[in-house]
C-alpha cells in the first residue's frame, strides 16, 4: 500500500468516525429533546389538572357565599318583617286603647 493510499484510507476512516461520533450526538440530542418534550407535557398537563382544581374549588366557594349570602338575607328580612309586624300589631294595640280611653273621659 503506498503512503497516499493509507493517507486515504486514514482519512476516510477518520471521516466515518467523525460522521458515526455526529450522529451519536444527533441521536443523544434528539432523545434528550424527546425527553424534555414529554417532561414539558407532563408537567402542563399537572398545570392544567391544577388550573382545574383550583377552578372547582374557586366554583365551589363562590357557590357556598352566595348561598350563606341568601341564607343571612333571608334571616334579615324574618326578623325585619316578623319585627314590623310586631309593631304594627303594637300600634294597632295602643291606638284603640288610646281611643277606649279617650271614649271614657268623654
Amino acid at each position: 500500500m503506498t503512503h497516499s493510499r493509507r493517507a486515504t484510507d486514514a482519512a476516510k476512516q477518520g471521516a466515518n468516525e467523525a460522521a458515526k461520533a455526529g450522529q451519536d450526538v444527533k441521536n443523544k440530542a434528539a432523545s434528550a429533546a424527546e425527553d424534555v418534550t414529554q417532561k414539558a407535557k407532563d408537567a402542563a398537563g399537572k398545570v392544567a389538572d391544577t388550573a382545574q382544581d383550583l377552578t372547582e374549588k374557586g366554583k365551589q366557594t363562590a357557590q357556598d357565599a352566595w348561598g350563606t349570602v341568601k341564607d343571612t338575607t333571608q334571616k334579615f328580612k324574618e326578623t325585619v318583617v316578623g319585627n314590623a309586624e310586631d309593631s304594627k300589631e303594637s300600634v294597632k294595640k295602643n291606638t284603640e286603647t288610646v281611643k277606649r280611653s279617650m271614649n271614657m273621659k268623654n
